[in-house]
């Protein structure tokens, strides 16, 4: 599917069908790489450089390691640089299930200069960010990018043939990354350093273009560096760590906002120089807490725009709601140095330090916990090497750490016996908090004379279940079809080449059906691939006959109903990947919670059980956005199942999305589902392995779902308007895909909004506006209409008689320029006034004209029932127009013209046909006498010819004239004969 739709990230999902042995369920990227090149002999070769074969361990032994930077769910290819003095890079398109150490074709120039500070030259690329299509490096202070061949995204053969230096006239210091893609482009920053230090350029990749804007936005003050920068997608701003140099004290730190839609620079907070001092897990500073000698050294930023959380680190940890007021993470020591940070953007985070420690966050918590080195981690570690597993030794060294599914991931270079391999291997973050669990807490038990070590399990229940779970697909958005293999006939059968082509063409014939499907004109039935089998299910009977019989053509049988799609996905006891609300939509469910029972303790003086049972469990929900989500949590206690059941519904609150294309602009956010005193504490052993319970951290995107669309209603639209104009007439020629309408009558639209993803189609009961926007007296001739246009031929304040249509509906928008409509409203009239472009249509055949509409249907702005901003455009048939007055009467005087003409030569020839008969029969007489007399002269013999006079002849001839007028009196009827004359 996602190769229709235009994506080149991909994954493939294999389970078990449930028989046999159980088989975990698996995952596989299949992305497209477009940095690879096929040769004339039939090899693949990178586009960016050369490959390298051999994995030296000096590449990667007591190296640091490096973050890796992409945007998220949207590159195909990552890329990780950091190989000391090497020009090298780590490519993969599988998120290193396998990869490949690659030689850039980069020129490595020395540009230090008084202008751009270098202490020295290196080859090592030192950060690498990978967006959709673009791979962005920087190598000391140079930045160049390299954009793939990616058809399926740019419709064209179109690519970098080498890597393009931007930002020639700048000394970079650093890339930041942007994680997340938004309003339909990728962004990277870079800041300066040198003669522009104090600089951020941001740059913009839509397509395979990218620019930076300019003029870049600077410091606040003249001594400044802007150490980090992130971009806020929602707000459309940067928000940058700057350092300020004061000319009396130490230097200090501000988060400053610049604002990229009004150009201008805001302080927002000012960092404290030392740290706060410590004893609690955490702290809110206010300037009144009691600080340390130590100083604070921030090197870095991270946002995460689901739970507009920022996040400052350094030798300390700050986070941020607002980014003005900060919560101090007292958890963290203050003698060590975060590097980098990575993040699920799932509720969850790991910190890696500057001397390769790792912590982790939970999001929403404010304990952090070490996992390595830890006692834990040498446990687990020592557990591995008993089972002599091959994904840990003694001498290893990360190379990178990130998540994927949410689940968090080591890319560690192992040594073993002289020779050295790259792994990808799962964090046991699970495993390690229950080693942490267990060495931390525990009480000792006296009993008798002796103190024995009881395992305390500190979770507050026994058993969570999430209950009463909606169908998924409303809320995850995820378009599912159903395509089993046909059935081979062969006695072993084993599918062959040819079965497997007839499979994969049937699926592409399923995918072209699913990309077609998106036409303005709706079916019948609301299904994609109702059209293929509509015509053929008919003879489904034979087919199975024939497939019963082994007489199937090839040995192979296709089973219709084996391909349709499904709509009624049902949940798996778990909350979705993510959740998407339209305007006032909601989402419920149900958590069940068995209480611990040596938790519950009865009071006395009558205290009932219900009482006793609420306060040992309580659930929180932690809103990102509580302005513009609502959270409604119900309580029932269960007393006679020890339990209490929790009911959870997350609506919309209808304020802050405004209208936007289905499945583009969305507002991200989230909702946390949390018991209280569960973090790091809960866990469930499953045949995975342990996982963490009790934290449900759920992505909410607002806004108008992705697969809902506005379709032309042809069906109902045909019925309605014959029943309302007691009459239909069609178009001499019939199109079955786009029915006519005649001028005259009044015309009834109706619209459906279709659900591609749960299959509903319903009528469109909110409003619209409905706008001709192009058209032509036939399909060739369609032209598109100016705004000038449009407003003259569909405003219903036009003065210059210019209306194509009217209606009788008073609702107008607020300027008021055009009516609003509705799936009630009265009727359009075509009017096709003197000034419009369907006035005096010129017909091409004896039938009335015709013309063709383009329509354009819209309810932004004048719809408040949805986010959606539905857009549709279609072709509408109209014929029967009416001509205009001077070409009527002109036809008119024409026609009239030519039949009283036709009636005069009628008149004309009537009178003269006997003259015509008679001089006709004249000559005709005096033709014979001609022919005649040349006989008598050829046949009289010569000496007669001599010997004759001229008497004799008249008298002949007079005889001769007077013998056949006579006959003809006499038999007027009869044939005339040639009689001889001898």
């Amino acid at each position: 599917m996602p190769i229709k739709n235009g994506s080149v990230v991909m994954r493939v999902d294999v389970s078990s069908n449930g028989l046999g042995p159980f088989i975990h369920d698996k995952r596989f990227q299949v992305n497209i790489n477009g940095f690879l090149q096929r040769q004339q002999d039939d090899t693949l070769q990178f586009t960016v450089g050369n490959e390298i074969f051999n994995l030296i361990p000096r590449y990667f032994v007591n190296v640091p390691s490096r973050p890796l930077w992409h945007t998220v769910d949207q590159a195909p290819v990552l890329i990780l640089g950091g190989i000391s003095d090497e020009k090298f890079i780590l490519l993969t398109d599988t998120s290193f299930r396998d990869f490949f150490l690659v030689e850039l074709n980069i020129d490595s120039c020395w540009v230090g200069s008084f202008y751009c500070p270098q202490a020295s030259f290196t080859a090592t690329i030192y950060d690498a960010i990978a967006t959709e299509s673009t791979l962005f490096i920087r190598q000391n202070q140079l930045v160049y990018y390299f954009t793939g061949t990616y058809i399926t995204l740019h419709e064209s053969n179109h690519g970098s043939g080498s890597w393009v230096r931007v930002l020639a006239n700048e000394c970079i210091k650093r890339l930041c990354p942007v994680h997340f893609h938004s309003n339909g482009s990728e962004y990277i920053m870079a800041l300066t350093t040198g003669k522009r230090e104090g600089y951020v350029h941001f740059g913009t990749i839509t397509g395979w273009v990218q620019r930076c804007s300019g003029p870049p936005p600077s410091c606040p003050v003249v001594n400044c560096s802007i150490t980090w920068a992130v971009f806020i997608a929602d707000d459309y701003n940067l928000l940058m760590l700057v350092e300020i140099e004061a000319p009396t004290t130490r230097n200090y730190f501000q988060v400053v906002s610049y604002d990229l839609g009004d150009p201008s620079l805001t302080s927002v907070s000012t960092l404290p120089l030392p740290q706060p001092a410590r004893g609690l897990e955490f702290l809110m500073i206010l300037g009144t807490e009691s600080y340390t000698s130590f100083p604070m050294v921030p090197k870095g930023m991270f946002y995460n725009p689901y739970k507009n959380l920022l996040l400052i680190w350094g030798n300390f940890l700050l986070q941020s709601y607002n980014y003005e007021n900060f919560i101090y993470l007292a958890d963290f020591p203050k003698e060590e140095s975060i590097k980098y940070l990575v993040n699920s953007f799932h509720g969850d985070m790991a910190i890696v330090t500057e001397t390769e420690e790792i912590w982790y966050l939970l999001e929403g918590s404010y304990r952090m916990y070490k996992l390595f080195p830890s006692k834990g981690w040498g446990m687990y570690i020592n557990l591995q090497m008993m089972h002599q597993s091959s994904l840990y030794t003694s001498n290893e060294t990360m190379v990178t750490l990130f998540y994927e599914d949410s689940k968090l991931y080591q890319l560690v270079y192992l040594m073993n016996n002289q020779k050295g391999r790259l792994v990808k291997r799962l964090m046991p973050v699970e495993e390690l908090l229950m080693y942490h669990q267990l060495s931390d807490h525990y009480l000792l038990h006296q009993r008798g004379n002796q103190l024995t070590l009881p395992f305390t399990n500190f979770c507050p229940f026994t058993v969570i279940r999430l209950r009463d779970l909606p169908n998924p697909q409303v809320y995850t958005r995820q378009e599912r079809y159903q395509a089993h293999p046909p059935r081979m006939l062969e006695p072993s059968g084993f599918h062959d080449e040819n079965s497997l082509a007839v499979y994969q063409g049937l699926i592409y014939h399923l995918l072209c059906l699913h990309s077609k499907y998106l036409k303005p004109y709706a079916d019948p039935v609301h299904d994609s691939t109702w059209r293929w089998w509509k015509n053929k299910k008919l003879n489904r009977d034979y087919y199975f006959y024939l497939a019963s019989n082994l007489q199937s053509a090839s040995n192979v049988y296709i089973d219709m109903t084996s391909y349709e799609k499904i709509y009624d996905l049902k949940a798996k006891h778990e909350l979705p990947e993510r959740i998407f609300l339209d305007k006032g939509t909601s989402y419920s469910f149900s958590v069940f919670l068995t209480v611990r029972g040596h938790s519950i303790n009865l009071q006395d003086g009558g205290a009932s059980r219900a009482e006793a049972l609420t306060p040992k469990v309580d659930l929180g929900v932690v809103l990102a956005d509580p302005g513009c989500l609502e959270a409604v949590v119900k309580e029932e206690v269960l007393t006679n199942r020890n339990s209490v059941l929790f009911w959870v519904t997350l609506s919309d609150k209808r304020s802050c999305f405004d209208q936007g294309i289905s499945g583009h602009h969305l507002l991200k956010t989230s909702m946390l589902v949390k018991v209280v005193g569960t973090v790091g504490r809960c866990f469930q052993n499953t045949h995975q392995g342990p996982r963490m319970q009790g934290n449900f951290m759920v992505p909410v995107l607002i806004g108008c779902p992705p697969g809902k669309r506005l379709a032309f209603d042809i069906t109902y639209t045909l019925e309605y308007n014959r029943l309302q104009n007691k009459h239909y007439f069609d178009c001499v020629n019939v199109d079955p895909e786009m029915p006519c309408f005649l001028f005259r009558d009044i015309f009834y639209p109706f619209f459906l909004i279709q659900d591609l993803v749960t299959g509903d189609s319903g009528s469109f009961q909110g409003s619209y506006v409905l706008k001709v926007i192009g058209g032509g007296p036939t399909m060739d001739t369609i032209r598109e209409y100016s705004e000038e246009e449009i407003y003259r031929f569909n405003s219903p304040l036009d003065k210059t008689q210019s209306l194509i249509w009217t209606t009788k509906n008073t609702t107008t928008t607020k300027d008021p320029a055009f009516n609003i409509m509705t799936h009630q409203s009265l009727g359009i009239e075509w009017l096709c006034l003197r000034n419009s472009p369907c006035h005096d249509t010129i017909p091409h055949t004896i039938f009335a004209p015709e013309f063709f509409f383009k329509v354009l249907v819209s309810n932004r702005g004048v719809d408040k029932s949805t986010y959606c901003d539905y857009q549709l455009t279609f072709l509408l048939h109209i014929h029967g127009l009416p001509l205009s007055a001077k070409r009527a009467l002109l036809i008119l005087m024409v026609s009239s013209s030519v039949f009283i003409g036709l009636v005069i030569l009628y008149i004309v020839f009537c009178l003269l046909l006997p003259v015509v008969v008679k001089a006709c029969n004249t000559l005709r007489w005096k033709i014979n006498n001609i022919i005649t007399s040349e006989s008598y002269y050829t046949y009289t013999s010569p000496s007669r010819i001599v010997s004759g006079t001229s008497e004799t002849k008249s008298k002949v001839s007079s005889s001769v004239s007077s013998k056949v007028v006579e006959e003809k009196e006499e038999a007027p009827v009869e044939t005339s004969k040639k009689h001889s004359i001898t």
